[in-house]
């Protein structure tokens, strides 16, 4: 059930290490490794949650149901990454709906485009559930997610936290 499939050059080596992008039910045993990865990147933004909280939220990803699904970026078996299409990601705009969420890239692995090639294949699995357009807030990374076609709609704060309100209309094609 491989998704998708990307070769890195290992750094300082001459092999190569695929890394694969699967749907969080065909590796469940992620869950636990994500949901603390998750807490320790957004701690501020979700001073209440607790681990258990972050991975009951990813568990509801398990179903059936297009929204909400989560794929996990996986090298040589360990989770390295990972991205969502969630129903509600920001109680201040409950009119807006689907949000991308959890994008997270472990820091060992980042600056390889990782991230990218997450926000790409969540907006297509978006494009393929006829999801229309996708909103997303960010605390620090507006200019990645405009570089990928992404607009601002307004900026706020969350939690006493600065963030960028962006959307993404999913009937264009994504920049590459």
């Amino acid at each position: 059930k491989r998704i998708s499939k990307v070769n890195l050059p290992m750094l300082k080596a001459r092999d190569t290490i695929v890394v694969d992008i699967l749907p969080l039910s065909d590796c469940p045993q992620a869950i636990d490794t994500l949901a603390r990865a998750h807490l320790e990147e957004w701690r501020e933004l979700y001073p209440e949650d607790t681990v258990d909280s972050f991975a009951a939220d990813l568990a509801r990803s398990l179903g059936e149901d297009p929204v909400p699904s989560t794929w996990v970026l996986v090298a040589a078996g360990v989770a390295i990454g990972s991205v969502s299409l969630i129903e509600q990601d920001l109680d201040s705009r409950p009119e807006l709906t689907p949000w991308l969420a959890n994008l997270w890239v472990d820091r060992e692995w980042r600056g390889r485009g990782l991230g990218k090639r997450l926000v790409l294949h969540a907006c297509e699995q978006g494009r393929l559930r006829d999801l229309e357009r996708l909103y997303l807030y960010t605390p620090e990374h507006a200019t990645f997610y405009q570089a990928l076609g992404w607009e601002v709609l307004a900026t706020s704060t969350k939690n006493g936290v600065a963030i960028t309100l962006m959307s993404y209309l999913l009937r264009r094609r994504p920049r590459r």
